[in-house]
C-alpha cells in the first residue's frame, strides 16, 4: 500500500526524485500537480482505517489544509511518510530488489533456468564485502520462476571456519524442518551418502553463500550427483574468484559499485517507505551519496541514520560528518559505521554490541534475542511498559537503522530471524573489545556442530563430566538448546545466578530443586519424552517464560492454591509464556498468573459430547497468543465452545485437530481483536466453507493447512481487513475466491502444495488485480505437482 501511496504522490508531483541529479532539471512543481487531490486523500483514509489515533486524525487534517492549498509538495511527502509509519511500524520491509543489477539478474535466471545445458552448473557470484552479493543471490533464490523450475532448494552459509557435517546436515535440513536423532549420529560419509540419494535423479539448485575456502566445495561436490537434471550450484564469495577453482561453466559475476543515480534509488528506498526525497533534503542526499562511493552496505547505513528525521538541519549534519571511503579496502568503512554507533542511544549500543557474542552468519531467532538481552540485564523497565515490549521496540529501531538484516519473515509480516552482516559483526567485536564488554568465554561457541554457551560447560554436561560449580556461580546464560543431553542437568540447578536456561534433553523433566534457581527469568525445554514440571516452579517469582516445545506435559498441583489474593504473594506477575501443557493440568493456575500472554494447550481438547473444551480464559486479559492442538480425535465433526470462555484481547488464535464442522467458524468471527488465525491438520472436517454473514472484522492473516477443504464460499466482506492467505497442502482446494482479490488490503496469497487450479486461481486474482493498476499483491508458491516431499 505504500508503494501505491507513493505512485499517487509521484502523479502529483509529477517527477522522479532520482532525476534531481541533473542541475538545472527540476521543474516547477506546482505545474506538475496533475492528478486528483480527492484520489491521493481517499487512499489516506483508506490506508489508514482501522489505525484511527489522535496523532493520526491530526495528520489527516493537516494533509487535508495543505492539499486545500495545492502547495507545499515537501510537506505532503514528509505527512505521507509520517502516516506511513504509523500504519506500516509493525510491519517488516522486505529486502527491495537489488537497485542497479536489471542485467545481472536477468542473465544469472537465464543461467539457472536455461533448457539447453542438461548437465549439472556451477555459477560464481563475487565482491568486496558490503556490494550485495547475497541480497543478489537471496533475489534469485526467491524468485518465482526458480521456485517452479527445481524441485529442490537449499541455502547454506558457509563460515571461514566450517566443519563438513555442519554443512551436509544443513542441506538435508532442507529436506526437513526437524531431522531426527538418526542424522545426528550419522558421520560425514553417511551423511553425503544421504545426501546423494536425495538428489538422485532430481532438479536442485544448492546456494553455498559466502564461500572462503575452495576446499569446501571439493570436500562435497562428490555428494551431487550430476544426472543432467539442469540442476544449479551458486558460491558467492568476497575474497576469491571460485569459478577459478571449480569447474564453472562460465566466469564470475563480479559485481561492481552502484552509479550515482543508482546509489540515490537505493537511499530513496531505504530512507522513505514511499522512495520519495522531499526536495529540501536532495542537496544533502546527494552530499552523502558521494561519501558512500557506491557501497550498498554504506549506504544503507547511512539511510538508517536517516530515515527517522526528516528535518533539514538532521539531513545537512549527517552530510557533514559523513566521511568519504575508501572503496578498495572494506576495513576503511569502520568510519561509517562508527557514526552509526555513534547515534545510537546508550542502551541500544550494549544491545547492539551483544551480536558479537553469535557465531558468524547466526540466524538469530527475534523471541530468542528478546530474551537473551533481558536475561543479559540490557533492558531496564520504562513506565508500567514490560521488559518485552521495551525489548521488542529496541530491535525494531536497530533494524530501521538498517543495522540488523531481517532474515526470514512470518505470515503476518512480523520478523522471525534476525543476523548481522560481517563487516557488522567485526565492528562489534572490535567495539566490545574497546569497551571491554564481551570476552572470548561470553560469545557462543560450535559444540558438535552446534551453538552452545559457554562452550567448555556444554561440552562437560554433554560429555557426563564433572563440573566446577564455582567456576560458573555468577553465569546468567546456559544455552544447551541445539546439545543432545540424556536428562535434565541436575549441576544447573546449582547455579543460582542463571537467568536462561536453555536444554534439549531425551527426558527433559526438571527436579523439585529447580526452584533453587530464584533469577531464572527463562526456562526452555526440548524432549524427547513428555515431562512434568514440578509445583515448586511456581516459587520461581522472576520466571517469565515457560516455553517447552513439544510433547503433552504436566504441570504438578501448585501449593498456592489456598491463596485467593489475585496479587497475593504467590502471583507470578511477571510470568507471560507456558506451552505444550494439558488443559486437564492448567484449571487452577490461571489466577496466579495474570499476566500471561502466549498459552499452548496440547492433550484431550474434545468432550465426551464433541464440544470443544478447556479452561476458561476469559479473565487473562493481557493473552493474545492461543494455541489449541488436540491429541484425542471425537469421531464425529465437533463444535466450538462458547466465545466467552477466550480472553477479549485474543490476537492470534491456532487450532489444530480439534475436528469442527466449518459450520461453527462463524463463533470465532466474534472475537473481537483476533488478528491471525491458523487452521491446522483437520482442525475443521468438511469439503466446503461457507463463511455466511460472518464478519472477521480484524483478521490479517489467514493459514488452512493439511484440511481437506474443496470449496471455499465467501465475499470480502467477510474479511475486511485481511492482508494475508496462505493456503499449504490442502490437496482437494480447488480455488481461492476471486472476491477476495477486491480486497483492498489484501498483500499476499501463498499456496503451496495444493492442486494445480488453486495455483492458476490465485496467479488469475493477482493478474486482474494488475490490470486495474492494483500491483500491491503477490502470489507466492507453486502447485502440488512441483511439491518436494
Amino acid at each position: 500500500m505504500a508503494d501505491a501511496l507513493g505512485h499517487l504522490v509521484k502523479q502529483l508531483t509529477g517527477h522522479e526524485a532520482f532525476s534531481l541529479f541533473k542541475e538545472g532539471d527540476i521543474p516547477d512543481s506546482k505545474e506538475m500537480m496533475t492528478a486528483s487531490f480527492d484520489d491521493l486523500m481517499n487512499h489516506l483514509r483508506d490506508m489508514m482505517g482501522g489505525y484511527e489515533s489522535e496523532e493520526v486524525l491530526a495528520l489527516l487534517k493537516e494533509m487535508e489544509g495543505v492539499v486545500a492549498k495545492k502547495g507545499n509538495l515537501d510537506k505532503i511527502i514528509v505527512v505521507c511518510e509520517q502516516l506511513c509509519n504509523i500504519r506500516y511500524n509493525s510491519n517488516v520491509e522486505e529486502e527491495k530488489a537489488v537497485v542497479g543489477f536489471d542485467k545481472e539478474i536477468e542473465t544469472l535466471l537465464d543461467q539457472l533456468t536455461a533448457t539447453s545445458a542438461k548437465q549439472l552448473q556451477i555459477i560464481s557470484i563475487t565482491g568486496m564485502a558490503g556490494l550485495g552479493k547475497m541480497t543478489l543471490a537471496r533475489t534469485l533464490y526467491n524468485h518465482e520462476l526458480v521456485k517452479y523450475m527445481f524441485d529442490f532448494r537449499s541455502w547454506i552459509t558457509v563460515s571461514q571456519v566450517y566443519l563438513k557435517k555442519d554443512l551436509l546436515l544443513g542441506i538435508l535440513s532442507s529436506f526437513s524442518n526437524v531431522l531426527t536423532d538418526e542424522f545426528y549420529e550419522m558421520n560425514e560419509h553417511q551423511l553425503g551418502e544421504k545426501l546423494y540419494r536425495k538428489l538422485k535423479g532430481r532438479k536442485y539448485l544448492v546456494v553455498f553463500d559466502d564461500i572462503w575456502d575452495c576446499r569446501v566445495w571439493n570436500d562435497l561436490k562428490m555428494y551431487f550427483p550430476d544426472d543432467k537434471t539442469r540442476s544449479r550450484v551458486v558460491f558467492t564469495s568476497s575474497g576469491i574468484d571460485v569459478s577459478l577453482h571449480v569447474q564453472a561453466a562460465k566466469p564470475a559475476h563480479i559485481l561492481r559499485c552502484r552509479t550515482r543515480l543508482e546509489s540515490w534509488r537505493i537511499l530513496q528506498k531505504k530512507a522513505f517507505r514511499m522512495g520519495i526525497c522531499p526536495d529540501g533534503l536532495v542537496h544533502s542526499g546527494r552530499v552523502i551519496i558521494r561519501k558512500c562511493e557506491g557501497l550498498p552496505l554504506a549506504i544503507v547505513i547511512a539511510s538508517g541514520i536517516l530515515k527517522n528525521n526528516l528535518s533539514t538541519i538532521w539531513w545537512e549534519e549527517i552530510s557533514a560528518s559523513l566521511r568519504s571511503f575508501m572503496v578498495s579496502d572494506p576495513r576503511q568503512y569502520i568510519d561509517s559505521l562508527a557514526l552509526s554507533y555513534n547515534h545510537l542511544p546508550l542502551q541500544l549500543r550494549r544491545c547492539f554490541l551483544f551480536f558479537g557474542a553469535f557465531p558468524e552468519d547466526y540466524e538469530v531467532p527475534v523471541t530468542k534475542l528478546i530474551w537473551l538481552w533481558i536475561a543479559q540485564g540490557l533492558i531496564h523497565e520504562s513506565g508500567s511498559r514490560m521488559l518485552e515490549d521495551v525489548a521488542e521496540n529496541f530491535l525494531m529501531d536497530l533494524i530501521k537503522r538498517s543495522l540488523l538484516m531481517i532474515s526470514r519473515i512470518k505470515s503476518n509480516r512480523q520478523f522471525k530471524t534476525c543476523r548481522i552482516h560481517d563487516l557488522l559483526r567485526d565492528f562489534c567485536l572490535r567495539k566490545a573489545e574497546e569497551e571491554n564488554y564481551l570476552s572470548n568465554n561470553d560469545r557462543y561457541g560450535m559444540l558438535s556442530s552446534t551453538p552452545c554457551y559457554p562452550l567448555m560447560l556444554g561440552k562437560s554436561i554433554q560429555e557426563g563430566g564433572s563440573v566446577h560449580i564455582d567456576t560458573y556461580k555468577l553465569l546468567k546464560i546456559l544455552d544447551l538448546e541445539h546439545i543432545r543431553i540424556s536428562s535434565f542437568p541436575l549441576d544447573a540447578v546449582q547455579m543460582v545466578n542463571l537467568r536462561y536456561l536453555a536444554i534439549q534433553a531425551h527426558d527433559g523433566s526438571p527436579p523439585a530443586s529447580i526452584s533453587n534457581l530464584v533469577s531464572l527469568q527463562v526456562l526452555i525445554i526440548s524432549s524427547r519424552k513428555n515431562i512434568v514440571v514440578p509445583k515448586t516452579i511456581w516459587n520461581m517469582v522472576n520466571l517469565r517464560h515457560l516455553y517447552i516445545k513439544s510433547g503433552e506435559n504436566l504441570l504438578e498441583e501448585p501449593s498456592f492454591l489456598q491463596v485467593p489474593e489475585k496479587d497475593g504473594p504467590c502471583a507470578l506477575t511477571s510470568f507471560q509464556t507456558l506451552s505444550q501443557v494439558s488443559p486437564r493440568s492448567c484449571h487452577n493456575i490461571f489466577s496466579r498468573t495474570p499476566n500471561l500472554r502466549k498459552l499452548g494447550f496440547c492433550g484431550p481438547l474434545i468432550s465426551s459430547l464433541g464440544d470443544l473444551e478447556f479452561p476458561n480464559l476469559g479473565a487473562l486479559e493481557h493473552l493474545q497468543k492461543l494455541k489449541l492442538l488436540n491429541t484425542f480425535p471425537h469421531p464425529e465433526e465437533t463444535r466450538s465452545c462458547n466465545p466467552s470462555m477466550f480472553p477479549e484481547n485474543l490476537k492470534n488464535l491456532t487450532l489444530s485437530n480439534t475436528g469442527m464442522d466449518w459450520e461453527e467458524m462463524w463463533t470465532f468471527s466474534l472475537l473481537p481483536n483476533l488478528e491471525i488465525l491458523k487452521l491446522k491438520l483437520q482442525a475443521c472436517i468438511g469439503e466446503l466453507w461457507e463463511t455466511g454473514d460472518a464478519e472477521f472484522r480484524q483478521l490479517k492473516v489467514l493459514k488452512l493447512h493439511d484440511l481437506d477443504i474443496k470449496q471455499w464460499v465467501c465475499s470480502r466482506d467477510n474479511f475486511p481487513r485481511l492482508q494475508c492467505l496462505v493456503v499449504h497442502r490442502c490437496i482437494k482446494f480447488d480455488s481461492v475466491p476471486a472476491t477476495l482479490g477486491m480486497s483492498f488490503t489484501l498483500q499476499v496469497i501463498e499456496v503451496n502444495g495444493c492442486s494445480l487450479s488453486a495455483y492458476r486461481s490465485a496467479v488469475k486474482i493477482q493478474n486482474e488485480q494488475e490490470s486495474v493498476g492494483n500491483y500491491l499483491l503477490k502470489v507466492h508458491g507453486k502447485e502440488n505437482s512441483k511439491e518436494v516431499m
